[in-house]
């Protein structure tokens, strides 16, 4: 598999750790505006796995309750990971098991939550996606891992993320005339060829990192066409938050439960 390099689970970038996650934003697709949003959150506390809906979810419109969720009011608890995200994990039976991990710039030792933080939990014709929640230090560093959406959607861009190399400085580049989301916010090389877009729910957190002025979007692993665009470049964003910022927190983050 052609790609720059993997940065293995439990390595350091410019002094950030690669953490392992342990809440993950449940995202959810419009199937007409194809514009993704929050509407639940996935936790590991302790040795079980909670499910609940963000408040958010009742004002959605068109969206309907996952399987096996049927209460938007309930908080789901279980000791195994839920089935509907289970069955997003690929089965330790493939044979491309370890190119798929090594696409995602992890171990054969990585926890269910973080193959699912890395991957999305994605599946073809599908209407979820999972990230996870940034990382924030005591002193305000901050950091988040995740994959560069639309890279199909972006003319030559497989191209030229097929000649990136791991730790390569990309931009980050308002989109306003976006049709989809006027906020969005392009990933682009240092030569202002776009690759695609930060995903829609990290927004915020991203544009608070880079308006602090110390921000850093480098390559963390630049993969081969045969992974699918899905998995075609993966970044990590490095920087610091201010005090009174902390991403995916305060009411409009609460859940129902």
């Amino acid at each position: 598999m052609p790609a720059s390099a993997v940065v293995t689970e439990g390595q350091r970038v410019d002094g950030l750790a690669l953490d392992v996650a342990t809440r993950l934003l449940v995202t959810w697709r419009h199937p007409e505006t194809r514009a993704y949003q929050a509407v639940g959150v996935l936790e590991r506390l302790g040795d079980a796995y909670e499910f609940a809906y963000l408040g958010r979810a009742r004002e959605v419109e068109g969206f309907r309750p996952f399987l096996g969720f049927s209460d938007l009011s309930r908080r789901y608890r279980s000791n195994h990971l839920f089935p509907i995200f289970r069955e997003r994990l690929m089965s330790v039976a493939r044979p491309d098991l370890q190119d798929w991990l090594a696409a995602l710039a992890l171990d054969a030792g990585a926890s269910e939550l973080e193959l699912l933080a890395r991957s999305g939990g994605t599946r073809a014709g599908d209407a979820i996606e999972l990230i996870a929640q940034p990382d924030v230090f005591p002193d305000g560093a901050t950091a988040s891992v995740f994959l560069v959406h639309g890279v199909r959607h972006q003319d030559g861009a497989g191209d030229r993320i097929t000649n990136l190399r791991m730790g390569e400085r990309l931009l980050l580049v308002d989109d306003p005339q976006n049709q989809i989301n006027s906020r969005a916010v392009l990933v682009s090389a240092q030569d202002q060829r776009p690759l695609g877009w930060v995903p829609d729910p990290l927004l915020e957190y991203v544009r608070h990192v880079r308006d602090s002025g110390n921000c850093a979007l480098r390559v963390v692993r630049a993969n081969g066409p045969e992974v699918g665009p899905r998995l075609r470049l993966l970044v990590r964003l490095e920087g610091r938050l201010g005090s009174a910022y902390r991403p995916f927190t305060g009411p409009a983050w609460q859940t129902l439960a």
